[in-house]
């Protein structure tokens, strides 16, 4: 059984069902309220049926007159596979650089850009909304007023997906930020440049070195905040202090060996009984606390403090743009055996510091835990173990004798075999389901989202809260979703994961496509009944303190796109490529096309923004296969 093959099954009765609400009812002499409501509860009702499982198509489409005049290209279909994986979205251009100039030269090319930067502009965004508050609000008010919050983040970095050119190095940083988990669900919700600089630490650090990543993070005062060891003291048995013991279990647990014991192609090694092994135990986790000890931060929040700086105060009274330094007054003395009988002996505490990452970030576990979890995450749900051999051992040695170096584990995992080739389009373990974050930056960039002041600015509170995940606020350290997350009894039974189906639920799947429905047919909508539903492609209404809000309202603006309303089956070859690597079935494209063909309600616009939605909530899309 293709473990593709339930999830979003009777997607054609759901086709038929939105039409019909759509059409149909929207032409009769119903009220208007009464007529959106029955469409909005079929979408419902239909979705908590629809998602239950997951179905991809691997037919390929070869209808005619595409881009080129040729049909859907397989250099094009592979190019937008290709990019599906390695960026969080794509242009026609991109796929087309991709047929022409070849993969690896893409990955080059990108390895050789500089990384977008994340805290400087968080910084001007919350000095430029508090300017605007005060021209607005007046002091006074203003100061009563003005919050400091994740927001501010969020513009950010929205506006460097859409509007920045280092896509690989903000796919593998996504990525790293589902395995190297801050969150701003915690007191960070209020310190957004934090939250931003530690995420520049994981755009440098995905075509960096991973030793030297986990040493970044471990300094970082708001991972020091988040799992607790700044200000983590030495030992005192007079008054019962011990280390903090959270971050040394993370650091094994998430960050680099993992609970079992692994063989390199990722499988768990067995004792003579059958039983995994555990990685380590808790006289681990306590002797790795020591070596934590002393960390607290290096300078003040205020520059204006000139006192010296002291071990012991609230994080937030420390930079949160510079690295914690050690006080060794405050680090635990004495050596420490950490897992694998590995000796720290006693000395300077950041040399120890250091000496134990270098011992978890080499231990034999690692390339293999850390290999899976971002094949998993860029490519596919169930790798082979044969492919993640093969990404190990590079992680390993990049052929340079170089361990860790994360440009030749990102080539290896993009290049692999298992990637690339057809063959794995129609296997059945084949496959993963597209986060509700990755659906929609796909589709922004794709359609060329843009503004009139040039920015794409986006709170995302509707976003978050229909779909329970926006970056950098995971619920909990362990993600959104587990590497390991089983959806269901016939994954169980084909001992298959399917992680990003933890945050799938009747909930989230018919609010993703009432979601979709406002952002692409909203405007249809506000205009045939003169309501004002919210505009969801960017949610610019929520940006506050400014008084020109529509100077922020972000359309999509991709001239092929709309003049191709006037084709349809051209127009649905074009999404096909664009959107659906040229996979998209042949059934549902017809359907598509007979639903916007000359005789439809629909003016040209709107039928093109209607296809548009017609795929992005279409399983052909939502699996990336």
């Amino acid at each position: 059984m293709d473990y593709t093959v339930k999830a979003l099954d009777r997607s054609n009765e759901f086709l038929v069902t939105f039409r019909y609400y759509l059409f149909s009812k929207m032409t009769t002499t119903m009220k208007f309220r009464l007529s959106v409501s029955l469409m909005l509860l079929s979408l419902s009702l239909s979705s908590q049926v629809q998602l239950a499982h997951v179905q991809s198509s691997d037919q390929s489409s070869q209808s005619a007159n595409l881009i080129n005049d040729s049909g859907l290209d397989m250099e094009l279909q592979a190019a937008s596979r290709f990019l599906s994986h390695a960026s969080l979205g794509w242009d026609i251009e991109d796929i087309k650089w991709v047929a022409d100039n070849g993969i690896e030269d893409w990955l080059d090319q990108q390895m050789s850009l500089p990384s977008s930067n994340y805290a400087v502009p968080t910084i001007d965004v919350i000095e430029y909304l508090y300017d605007a508050c005060i021209s607005n609000l007046g002091v006074e008010e203003c100061r009563m007023r003005f919050n400091v919050n994740r927001t501010m983040f969020r513009y950010v970095w929205w506006n460097n997906i859409v509007n920045g050119s280092d896509r690989l190095r903000q796919r593998v940083a996504l990525a790293l930020s589902e395995i190297l988990v801050l969150s701003d669900e915690s007191a960070l919700v209020n310190f957004p440049h934090g939250v931003a600089h530690y995420f520049d630490i994981l755009m440098e650090g995905a075509l960096g070195n991973y030793e030297e990543l986990l040493l970044d993070i471990t300094l970082n005062p708001s991972m020091g905040f988040y799992l607790s060891h700044i200000n983590n003291p030495r030992s005192n048995e007079e008054l019962n202090i011990h280390p903090d013991e959270n971050y040394a279990r993370e650091i094994m647990q998430l960050f680099t060996i993992g609970l079992y014991e692994l063989n390199e192609d990722g499988s768990r090694k067995l004792d003579s009984e059958g039983i995994w092994i555990d990685s380590y135990d808790n006289n681990d986790i306590k002797e790795l606390a020591k070596v934590f000890t002393g960390l607290s931060g290096s300078k003040w929040a205020d520059v204006s403090n000139q006192r010296p700086v002291e071990f012991g105060r609230n994080f937030a009274r420390y930079s949160l743009l510079d690295p914690m330094k050690m006080y060794q007054e405050w680090h635990e003395d004495g050596p420490k055996i950490i897992v694998g009988d590995k000796l720290i002996q006693d000395s300077d505490g950041m040399r120890e510091l250091e000496e134990a990452i270098a011992h978890l970030a080499r231990h034999e576990n690692t390339a293999p835990f850390i290999s899976k979890q971002l094949i998993q995450k860029l490519v596919k749900s169930n790798p082979s173990p044969e492919y993640v051999q093969r990404v190990a051992r590079i992680f390993k040695d990049n052929g340079s004798a170089q361990y860790g170096d994360m440009k030749a584990v990102v080539k290896a995992i993009f290049m692999d075999q298992e990637a690339m080739e057809c063959y794995w389009y129609g296997d059945p373990d084949n496959g993963m389901l597209k986060s509700p974050v990755n659906r929609m930056t796909q589709m922004l960039i794709a359609l060329k989202a843009e503004s009139a002041n040039g920015t794409y600015w986006n709170p995302a509170l509707i976003f978050n809260g229909f779909m329970d995940q926006h970056p950098m606020s995971s619920p909990t350290v362990f993600n959104f979703y587990r590497p390991d997350y089983v959806p269901n009894s016939d994954f169980a039974y084909q001992q298959l994961v399917g992680p990003e189906f933890q945050i799938l639920n009747s909930s989230t799947s018919s609010n993703y496509i009432n979601y979709m429905l406002l952002a692409l047919m909203g405007d249809y909508l506000n205009g045939r009944y003169g309501i004002r539903l919210p505009h969801l492609i960017n949610e610019y209404s929520l940006i506050p303190y400014i008084s020109d809000q529509e100077a922020f309202k972000a359309e999509l603006t991709d001239p092929l796109w709309m003049d191709l309303a006037y084709s349809p089956s051209d127009l649905l070859d074009y999404l096909d490529i664009l959107l659906v690597n040229g996979m998209l079935d042949e059934t549902t494209k017809e359907s598509i096309v007979e639903s916007i063909q000359p005789d439809s309600l629909l003016d040209a616009p709107d039928k093109s923004y209607y296809a548009l939605f017609m795929i992005m909530i279409h399983p052909d899309f939502l699996i990336l296969k």
